[in-house]
């Protein structure tokens, strides 16, 4: 029962509160709990990249005492950087107890509870403290406030198989200490101390958003943004509207604000210090590659596939167990993934947000313009309050061009540096749905408390049906169990592979789209993997610059026109593969099965298989009989492949010198260039479009070709078989064209 006016001490309220948000994880995500050592929540898909994430960090922590932001196991052998991955370290670090003592499965679930128990008990913290009250009345509408965040479906979608998403429990914490020292300086508690405490405390939690998902650390830097500015100029209207405090003059009145504004930013700017000095060996390479690279950067269609719709908020939750698979169709985003499109918040909870601003205006405002805020920025670049189809996006956009956009989202784009890394816009919803808890836990307090003060009536067990009735409400809404689970379908040969000596690669097939499946494989074997999965396509790989991997990339050839059959095993020799596996598990018909197979047949021609069973035929990889030469793309200002029904495919070439490796280059070699031309919005200038260099020196100029044309150019002989390089530089800005490769042929 519930007694409003007496309080308890503290610590049974808060052991409630945990015992309760873990009892409601436990049904939620039933049949997980039946499950902890077998399987894996979700769709069998993110899922196993984040798997590895965990497995990795105890590798590179435990094993190798080596860094763990780069890794030299996957897309051998140049390895890649991980500082655009999604590797949440903080997740791998904090289950590695359970890793090493019970294994990986029990880990990544031990991530799953932790999140969500600790993701409702922030916010059960954070609700109380805005409610300003310590009674059960206050208790029990943080505990419903909890519930809102981290059963959300918003959360329950991405446990789906992004744990660096589902781990959103620190969020709350940064808020609570941001709150509290704000709150303290503007009140003019004990200054240093107070804002050195809370400006740490909030710097740590900040930190640990940024080891779970750096996408949190944008929407709380945002957050924090909106609240110090509220703050500010609410404090400010406040002092000059009370005649009895409010400076006399105007050179008085801006002292006061420039004073109230350093108290107001005070505590956060501790909190920067710590964040920085913290995250800094992360930040800094981050920033060192957006400047210098821009793979991180993704198409502007994605900006658009990914945003939410306005009905995407206000449809009941598209996981309901009464409701799916049909509920995946209903208005609202219609092209983007189902976990980026559950962002419903609840009928109960709006209710109850709304009813918060009834009762607490003044306080509820900011809460309201937060979600609001978020709510703007999680439509995108193109606000859409229907349904969005393919139809909806841009043909422009859709061909890779940026357009002029006045939203909130787009103006953030231009104005904010290194904005254009993100790209799941309508994760903005978090904040939604987190602002829209605290409301509803305002909004249940004030209902019981009116409840109390109007009502004889109100007994304590009638407040107390009230809240079983919104905990039911709220339940009923969210309700997703049985929740989906994925067991490892590691074929047994992996096994064997791992016992097998050496650490020569592995190269996975079909290589035609990144399967996570296979870093799920490659915690059980332990071998590096020529082609892998991470968050964002490194260029430095070779996945997308030699023959072979090319062709079996886009199940055809690339710009690069070369036999697989006949550079494929000096390929796979400079590439250090031992073990070439088809899985036709991965691969069940159609283009993506009859090319692979047959490129892997031609290779592989009279050798017999190492294994074979219904599902694998592995192959051992034999040093070849001789090298041959074959053309390789250099790792900067090479488009992506374009393809289209009228003309050959082509790459564009862009933003600086664009190199081509011809490797193993005996005698003099001639190199066939197809190119055309593209005329810009400049005019065409008179000069040449391209130049080819070779050690410096020019080989080739190529006039502008809207037509198309070629030119073969002759490399020197290097006599012992070493590598030549030469250049292929765009004068776009001499020409007014932008120049399009379509062929490059050793003769």
């Amino acid at each position: 029962m519930l007694e409003s006016n007496r309080r308890r001490s503290a610590w049974p309220v808060h052991v409630l509160a945990l015992v309760g948000y873990f009892l409601l994880t436990l049904l939620f995500t039933w049949p997980l709990a039946l499950n902890l050592g077998a399987a894996i929540p979700g769709d069998s898909f993110d899922g196993w990249q984040n798997y590895w994430n965990q497995w990795w960090i105890k590798l590179a922590l435990v094993d190798r005492l080596t860094s763990p932001l780069f890794t030299d196991i996957l897309y051998a052998p140049t390895g890649v950087g991980l500082y655009f991955h999604t590797l949440n370290p903080l997740n791998g670090l904090a289950t590695l107890p359970v890793q090493l003592s019970a294994g990986l499965i029990p880990a990544y679930n031990a991530v799953v509870f932790f999140s969500f128990v600790l993701g409702g008990y922030g916010m059960f913290l954070l609700a109380r403290l805005v409610i300003g009250a310590r009674t059960a009345q206050a208790a029990a509408a943080a505990f419903v406030a909890g519930m809102i965040y981290t059963l959300s479906p918003f959360h329950m979608a991405h446990l789906l198989g992004h744990m660096q998403v589902i781990s959103l429990q620190w969020l709350p914490f940064y808020i609570l200490y941001l709150l509290r020292g704000v709150s303290g300086s503007q009140a003019g508690t004990p200054a240093l101390r107070a804002d050195v405490r809370n400006g740490v405390m909030a710097g740590l939690f900040l930190a640990a958003n940024g080891l779970s998902d750096w996408y949190f650390v944008l929407y709380l830097l945002l957050f924090t943004t909106l609240f110090l500015a509220w703050q500010w100029l609410s404090c400010l209207l406040l002092r000059l509207r009370a005649p009895e405090s409010a400076p006399g003059t105007a050179t008085g009145k801006a002292a006061f604000s420039m004073r109230l504004l350093w108290v107001t930013v005070r505590p956060s700017l501790v909190t920067a210090g710590v964040f920085d000095t913290l995250l800094g060996f992360w930040l800094l390479p981050m920033i060192q590659e957006a400047r210098q690279f821009a793979f991180m950067v993704r198409p502007p269609a994605d900006l658009y596939i990914l945003s939410a719709s306005l009905m995407d908020f206000l449809v009941p939750n598209r996981l309901h167990t009464l409701w799916r698979p049909a509920s995946f169709a209903w208005i609202g985003n219609q092209i983007a993934p189902i976990s980026e499109r559950t962002i419903s918040i609840g009928y109960v909870a709006l209710g109850l947000a709304v009813a918060g601003g009834m009762f607490a205006w003044r306080k509820a405002s900011f809460w309201f313009a937060a979600a609001l805020l978020f709510l703007l920025l999680a439509l995108g670049p193109q606000w859409n309050a229907g349904s969005i189809t393919w139809e909806e996006i841009p043909d422009a956009v859709q061909a890779g061009q940026e357009i002029a956009s006045w939203t909130p989202y787009a103006l953030l784009n231009q104005w904010v540096p290194f904005m254009r890394v993100s790209r799941s816009v309508s994760r903005f919803a978090l904040l939604v749905q987190l602002s829209i808890a605290v409301l509803a836990g305002m909004g249940l307090h004030g209902l019981l408390a009116w409840g109390r003060r109007t009502r004889a009536a109100f007994t304590p067990l009638a407040a107390s049906a009230v809240v079983g009735a919104v905990v039911l409400g709220i339940g009923f809404e969210y309700w997703v169990a049985p929740y989906p689970l994925s067991p490892p379908d590691t074929p047994a040969y992996y096994t064997q592979l791992a016992a097998e000596e050496g650490g020569r690669a592995v190269l996975n097939l079909p290589m035609n789209y990144d399967r996570p499946g296979y870093l799920l494989y490659q915690t059980v074997h332990g071998k590096p993997l020529t082609v892998a999965y991470i968050s964002r396509d490194d260029p430095r790989t070779l996945t997308e610059r030699v023959p072979l991997l090319q062709h079996l990339r886009h199940l055809g050839p690339d710009i690069i026109d070369a036999d697989p059959a006949l550079v494929g095993p000096t390929v796979l020799a400079d590439l250090g593969v031992g073990t070439v596996i088809l899985d036709r598990y991965k691969m069940p018909g159609g283009k993506e099965r009859e090319y692979t197979e047959a490129t892997a047949g031609r290779i592989f021609a009279g050798q017999p298989p190492l294994f074979a069973d219904e599902r694998l035929t592995v192959y051992r990889v034999q040093p070849p009989p001789k090298l041959e030469s074959y053309l390789e793309l250099g790792p900067q200002h090479w488009g992506p492949l374009q393809e289209s029904e009228s003309r050959a495919a082509w790459r564009t070439v862009s933003g600086g010198p664009a190199s081509v490796t011809v490797r193993h280059s005996a005698g003099p070699q001639h190199v066939l260039i197809r190119y055309r031309t593209r005329q810009n919005d400049r005019e065409m200038g008179e000069g040449p479009a391209m130049r080819v260099l070779a050690g410096g020196a020019v080989l080739a100029e190529l006039p502008p070709a809207a037509d198309g044309g070629e030119v073969v150019i002759e490399l020197p002989a290097t006599g012992d078989g070493s590598d030549v390089v030469f250049v292929l530089e765009a004068l776009d800005d001499v020409a007014g064209t932008t120049v399009q490769i379509e062929q490059l042929r050793l003769q």
